[in-house]
């Protein structure tokens, strides 16, 4: 009951839709996560300033600003200006350190912390209303972003209106997420878009009837005089511009519903980024959003009526919006796709104008949306990246305007949105801010008091670790033969942030509550486990608890292959304090018999141990050494002092035999730190003749840390060499010299 109770919790906190950031009252302040401020006490906008050359602009003072709200100007008693990048930086590969990695094996992933993060960006693709021509050119221009314009600190989500929209948990910095979200981009044809993004142009049924009718009456009559239309008392002109309007607004009409669905998952998006760090930016890829007034009158309202919502939850999320037409830059002449017979009938010049129209309009809901949150629309351009780039150097730097509001700003019967005027003094520069705000709250009040249960499923769904408890997690990938693929993941406690109680007979006792979830690339629930546990301790093991931590073993079991963002939670139940972690775990897919290596466990020991250990001095038998392992804290901790020696241990599956022989494997380690090979070990022969499962087998090996090593970041990798079916697999374990 307690696990439906967790889960019913968080499949809410994922569903539900804020409709506008609430930030409690605001001192005159300037904050670092505080952008936009609307508050009895401050109100607070971020503006760009560009100069002619597009570049943002950061000498202004106070005094070259003017600030309007709904006509009157203001007292500027907050400024400053807020540096976040340079620009955006090139990535060379989009892999780290294949040149050095077997295999293709990507680099290891840092989990980005608050204080880390420099660009916040939401990359929404918009496949409600994509074309099947633009859905082609999006994924291109965005594997190209990840490839070459995302930054290492920039924390990024690419989300599908069409898809299952689980936002926080997809906000990453890790380059193999966000190209399993590219490729799932897809056109639907049972949605709002079609083949092509520019309509075809055809007759419509007055049309099709008149010609008919005349052409099977001159055949008929032999005359090539014309003859008289079935409309005798119409106008040709009026009829057919009737049926194309008829027709126009019930595709308008249908055009509308998935503009609202899409808005409606946009809002979602951009309430959820309100808990996100600092300024971000909403990159929106779509097809148009209409909003014309010739059509379905109440259709077309709804969405402009939704236009105006979202861009105030934009606005006070701290959200720039940037929107880029996917149609890109069209001729509106006649194709050779278009029927032709309008060419024929003279009705070409109408049939372009139409087309021109409803491509204009398509591109008036994109237009509103990012001038409304002080952003740019890329219009009739085919270069969607210079578009990105655009919005990236955007933010490498902004200027916060604050001032006092007075008693009506938050009145609705006297006002009901207050708009901003921001004016540079300086001539030849360019300005961007957003509209305005509506009056429908300051903002101030007591903030809501969550159960445990919403607490932690906020957490888990937190880009960003929770460090109240300390915890470090390693999640490995293996394949059991019977129950099939799974994750144990090693989470290490910090033992002080925990709370213990006395006993009556001298016991330390702590309770704390463990929650792991997994989550695929969409941000949907995959799997989770929820347990509460109970230490206790006390003497000589008490005090190492509490120096050393603990090691706590989570065994997750997997269904599907794929990329999981695999997520950790643990609260004190006496004190109520959280922490949390995540890590990205790739399970592949043993059918495809790809020979495939397993997760690395990792356990440092001293040389003395280790010559003991390779001369069978070790072990629980009558006469050999009893060593305490340390294999649970070493794989999760993964920090070790140089002079010692790697032991590791994992699986190999789908190894290849010729005929009854055994499976031919060659194994190599090697020492990496910023792809430079450290140390490299021999090319070791496996023998595999003491195994008794031949799908799983198991390895092990070790590798010396010379004495030499610096302290800081390092990797292992172990390659497996099948030489019978030449193929080869590899697996790293990221680690810390520390001395």
């Amino acid at each position: 009951m307690k696990k439906l109770l967790f889960l019913s919790f968080f499949a809410a906190v994922m569903a539900s839709a804020v409709a506008a950031q609430q930030p409690g009252p605001t001192p005159p302040v300037i904050e670092d996560d505080g952008v936009v401020k609307i508050s009895t006490n401050l109100i607070q906008i971020d503006v760009t300033v560009l100069d002619k050359n597009g570049k943002v602009v950061t000498d202004l003072k106070p005094e070259d600003f003017e600030l309007y709200e709904n006509g009157e100007k203001q007292q500027i008693s907050n400024f400053s200006l807020i540096t976040r990048t340079a620009g955006g930086a090139t990535i060379d590969s989009p892999n780290t350190g294949t040149g050095a990695q077997a295999g293709n094996v990507p680099g290891p992933i840092t989990q980005l912390k608050r204080g880390d993060v420099r660009r916040t960006i939401a990359i929404v693709v918009d496949d409600l209303n994509l074309s099947f021509g633009s859905v082609y050119y999006t994924r291109e221009a965005l594997k190209k972003f990840v490839d070459q314009q995302m930054q290492p600190d920039d924390l990024v989500a690419i989300l599908r209106t069409g898809g299952s929209v689980g936002a926080l948990q997809q906000f990453t910095s890790d380059k193999r997420v966000l190209y399993a979200a590219i490729e799932k981009i897809r056109w639907n044809p049972f949605f709002g878009g079609n083949f092509d993004s520019l309509a075809s142009t055809s007759q419509n049924d007055a049309e099709i009837t008149d010609r008919f009718t005349n052409e099977s009456d001159l055949v008929a009559s032999g005359n090539s005089k014309q003859i008289t239309l079935v409309h005798p008392h119409a106008n040709a002109d009026e009829v057919q511009a009737s049926a194309s309007k008829a027709a126009k607004n019930a595709s308008s009409s249908e055009e509308a519903i998935y503009a609202q669905a899409s808005l409606g998952a946009i809002k979602y998006i951009v309430s959820g980024m309100a808990k996100l760090p600092g300024r971000k930016a909403l990159m929106l890829f779509s097809d148009g959003i209409a909003i014309g007034a010739d059509a379905d009158k109440s259709r077309t309202s709804a969405v402009f009526s939704y236009l105006q919502s979202l861009s105030d939850a934009a606005n006070r999320s701290s959200v720039v919006v940037y929107t880029f037409d996917t149609k890109g830059l069209r001729s509106m002449s006649i194709a050779a796709s278009d029927n032709t017979y309008e060419i024929i009938d003279g009705h070409r010049q109408q049939k372009e104008q139409w087309r021109t129209q409803e491509f204009k309009s398509s591109q008036d809901g994109l237009v509103y949306f990012a001038a409304q949150t002080g952003g740019k629309s890329l219009l009739n351009s085919d270069n969607f990246n210079a578009g990105i780039q655009r919005a990236l150097d955007e933010q490498a730097g902004y200027y916060l305007l604050g001032y006092v509001p007075d008693g009506d700003t938050f009145d609705p019967n006297k006002r009901k949105f207050n708009k901003f005027e921001v004016k540079v003094l300086r001539p030849g520069l360019k300005v961007s801010y957003r509209s305005g705000f509506f009056s429908n709250s300051a903002g101030d009040g007591p903030k809501p008091q969550f159960t445990v249960q919403r607490q932690m499923a906020e957490v888990l769904m937190s880009p960003f670790s929770h460090s109240d408890i300390a915890l470090t997690i390693n999640a490995l990938y293996a394949d059991d033969p019977v129950s099939g693929p799974f994750i144990r993941s090693f989470l290490h406690i910090d033992a002080q942030g925990l709370t213990f109680t006395d006993t009556a007979d001298g016991w330390k006792t702590s309770t704390f509550d463990v929650v792991a979830v997994m989550t695929g690339d969409n941000g949907a629930l995959v799997k989770d486990i929820e347990s509460k546990y109970t230490i206790k301790t006390r003497g000589p093991a008490y005090e190492s608890t509490l120096k050393n931590g603990f090691v706590y073993v989570l065994v997750m079991p997997v269904k599907d292959a794929g990329l999981y963002q695999y997520r950790v939670a643990l609260r004190d139940t006496a004190s109520g304090k959280i922490g949390s972690g995540s890590q990205i775990v790739e399970i592949p897919n043993l059918a495809k018999q790809r020979l495939t290596v397993s997760s690395l466990a990792v356990e440092s020991v001293t040389l003395g141990v280790w010559q003991n250990i390779s001369q069978g001095k070790v072990g629980n038998k009558p006469g050999q050494i009893q060593v305490p392992s340390s294999l649970f804290y070493d794989t999760a901790i993964k920090e070790f002092r140089p002079g010692s020696v790697l032991r590791y241990g994992f699986e190999v599956y789908n190894a290849k035999t010729a005929g009854a022989s055994l499976p031919q494997l060659v194994i190599q380690a090697k020492i990496l730190q910023n792809d430079r090979v450290i140390t490299q070990g021999n090319l070791n022969k496996f023998d595999a003749s003491g195994q008794s499962d031949r799908k799983h087998l198991k390895v092990s090996g070790a590798i010396m840390l010379k004495d030499d090593l610096a302290a800081g970041d390092y990797v292992l990798q172990v390659s497996v060499t099948d030489t019978i079916s030449k193929q080869v697999s590899a697996q790293l374990f990221p680690f810390q010299i520390v001395r």
